[in-house]
């Protein structure tokens, strides 16, 4: 797939970024042979693959999901200037 200085000026344009015109011929060849790339990536044939959810195959060794911590929250409402039914209660702020 071929570039066109027309089609980077559009994305430019859509983008909002603003490059200078010495620049565009680089991005027109950059993206052209990025394009490139990924048609000849389209091209493999991938039928015999199945999906996988990692490239290394490995499994994830998950924790046992077991309560590791106390609830603290009465311990540290102690130290509140005020508060009520585990809630801290706060100046209002807002009419």
């Amino acid at each position: 797939m071929t570039v066109k200085k027309s089609d980077i000026n559009h994305i430019c344009d859509l983008s909002k970024l603003r490059i200078d015109e010495n620049e565009i011929s680089t991005f027109t060849k950059q993206i052209s042979d990025i394009l490139n790339m990924i048609n000849e990536l389209e091209e493999a044939d991938t039928n015999e693959i199945k999906p996988m959810a990692h490239p290394m195959n490995m499994s994830q060794r998950l924790r046992k999901d077991e309560v590791i911590s106390n609830n603290d929250r009465d311990l540290f409402q102690e130290n509140a200037i005020d508060s009520e039914d585990g809630f801290y209660k706060v100046p209002k702020v807002i009419d």
